[in-house]
């Protein structure tokens, strides 16, 4: 995605060619060190954006000072997010300077802090859902959760120890900003980049990051039942949340997916879709999407998603002793589907 506002002398180090993802962009953490667990109830959401603007930081000595305050989020925002990062320190201040001193990226700031000034309401609903991760995954490590700009390239960004949540991404769909990007933003990605989906999406993220199977390894029923669990544990960890926003989807299409979810099994199973890898195939239905292919325009895009809940919530009811750690540890969703016993029935 590359902003429209970059001015041409910055293009050689602001090129943003990050693809924007409906959901989350969060590394595989299982690949990267374990951090030491984080006391909940000393959490607080740090502000990057404010510091990477600071006048009070030191003219070159910018990049230290957030370094060692952010550590790897830093690298991520140096070099994946912005590509302002350089092998030469001086070049790399020089870059960074020239960052926020831009009058468009200063105005994206400003957007970000007027709105967000005040962000003690999601800190303490995001400290209250750690805590109950906490709880249900004891001796999991929880992140240092902080807000900062993606350059309107990804809304949640996690590493092993960090939880970022790219404020730039939740400035209301009417925002001047977003009709400036190319590619376009679509309307159904635009809906959602409110205030309501901020705490959603940045614990959506962190579980995905620990609990999606591998995507070149998975059929489509696997894909759809891992989708589901990331549903159930957001209801389990959000209970407070409108299922509306965990699930992403509109009150009319959550309204026409319970209405005719035996209509929408019977597709997956008529057309033989449940073990299918081809990943075109597949996006079809875990994908993002104004609408499914194949159903009426009232329908969801991803509606996998809500096939994966049902069967997820069938199983649970089959095996209530299980607690939540216990279903998101489960290896074999083939198996899973079985003892869920999950059969809707079609009502026309």
């Amino acid at each position: 995605m590359i902003l429209k506002l970059v001015p041409s002398q910055l293009r050689a180090v602001c090129y943003f060619s990050a693809v924007f993802f409906a959901l989350q962009a969060c590394g595989d953490r299982s690949q990267q060190k374990e951090p030491q667990q984080v006391s909940n109830s000393a959490s607080t959401v740090l502000r990057f954006e404010q510091d990477l603007f600071s006048d009070s930081l030191m003219p070159g000595r910018r990049a230290e000072v957030l370094a060692r305050k952010y550590g790897s989020f830093f690298d991520i925002f140096l070099w994946q997010l912005t590509r302002l990062g350089s092998r030469d320190s001086v070049l790399q201040e020089q870059n960074i300077q020239a960052f926020i001193t831009d009058t468009n990226f200063l105005a994206v700031y400003a957007a970000c802090n007027s709105k967000y000034a005040d962000f003690s309401e999601y800190d303490r609903r995001l400290q209250a859902a750690f805590g109950r991760y906490a709880a249900e995954f004891p001796g999991k490590p929880v992140p240092k959760v902080l807000t900062t700009i993606s350059v309107f390239s990804y809304p949640i960004i996690c590493d092993s120890t960090h939880l970022a949540i790219a404020l730039d991404m939740y400035l209301n769909p009417d925002n001047r900003f977003y009709p400036t990007l190319e590619p376009p933003l679509p309307a159904y990605l635009q809906r959602r980049m409110t205030k309501e989906y901020i705490v959603s999406d940045a614990m959506k993220g962190w579980l995905q990051s620990d609990f999606m199977p591998d995507e070149l390894e998975s059929d489509l029923l696997q894909r759809m039942i891992a989708a589901g669990r990331i549903q159930y544990a957001l209801s389990v960890l959000l209970p407070e949340e409108p299922d509306s926003v965990r699930s992403g989807y509109s009150s009319i299409q959550s309204k026409w997916c319970s209405a005719n979810e035996g209509i929408v099994w019977s597709f997956f199973i008529e057309n033989k879709l449940l073990y299918v890898k081809d990943p075109n195939v597949m996006m079809k239905y875990v994908g993002e999407g104004p609408t499914t292919n194949g159903f009426p325009k009232e329908s969801p895009g991803n509606i996998g998603q809500f096939i994966g809940l049902r069967m997820v919530q069938s199983y649970m009811k089959q095996h209530p002793e299980l607690k939540l750690k216990d279903l998101m540890a489960i290896k074999d969703l083939h198996a899973l589907f079985q003892e869920s016993r999950y059969k809707p029935k079609r009502t026309n």
